[in-house]
């Protein structure tokens, strides 16, 4: 892919994440709350959820879609839930697991994380990944926040993992402009709807 390319892409993607951010901005917090409800039920009955072990959740910001309902599940079913750490080595993020809600606090960036002296989870151990975005398409191609650290991370893990995007219909777009770097989702999954993504097999686990 040439420079040029590349730049244009850049470009486009900028342009939408601002679009795409004033779109989530417009959400009142009960609205963002009721429909998020829908997004975790919808998400819980996902075969990929229910095949998985270890589960890779985030803690939301700025209007993301809520993920509380899912991790009270993943702790009542006995799964592992681990979430991102702000302080990242490199661009692949780290992860530590988590027993119960009352061990996430706010990190240095202000944003909900295991304490120290939770569990490490190495990436290439997490079945499945919840992954946060401003933007989707029902391709499951996904536009981040331009840090490139989920990218990154999800290239470094395991083959046999998956990916799956939680996403108001807003966020849900034609098309999203994307260069070699970026990683697709299994699945994306809005309120009203699962979409088809690269839809791997779910019955992906080692027996």
């Amino acid at each position: 892919m040439s420079e040029t390319v590349v730049e244009e892409a850049a470009a486009r993607k900028q342009t939408l994440r601002e679009e795409l951010t004033a779109r989530r901005k417009a959400m009142t917090p009960d609205l963002i709350d009721t429909r998020g409800l829908k997004v975790q039920s919808r998400f819980l009955a996902a075969p990929y959820y229910q095949k998985a072990r270890t589960v890779a959740l985030y803690a939301p910001i700025r209007g993301e879609v809520p993920t509380r309902d899912i991790l009270i599940a993943a702790l009542q079913d006995g799964k592992i839930v681990c979430y991102p750490l702000s302080h990242v080595h490199g661009r692949i993020l780290s992860f530590r697991a988590i027993k119960s809600e009352s061990e996430l606090e706010p990190g240095r960036l202000g944003v909900r994380e295991p304490t120290n002296s939770a569990d490490l989870i190495a990436v290439d151990q997490i079945d499945l990944f919840v992954v946060p975005g401003l933007g989707f398409t029902r391709e499951g191609k996904r536009l981040g926040r331009g840090g490139g650290y989920y990218d990154a991370t999800l290239r470094a893990a395991s083959q046999r993992s998956r990916r799956v995007g939680l996403a108001f219909n807003d966020q849900v777009v034609p098309v999203l402009p994307t260069t070699g770097d970026d990683v697709d989702m299994d699945l994306v999954v809005t309120e009203s709807e699962s979409l088809r993504g690269l839809y791997r097999d779910w019955d992906f686990l080692d027996t």
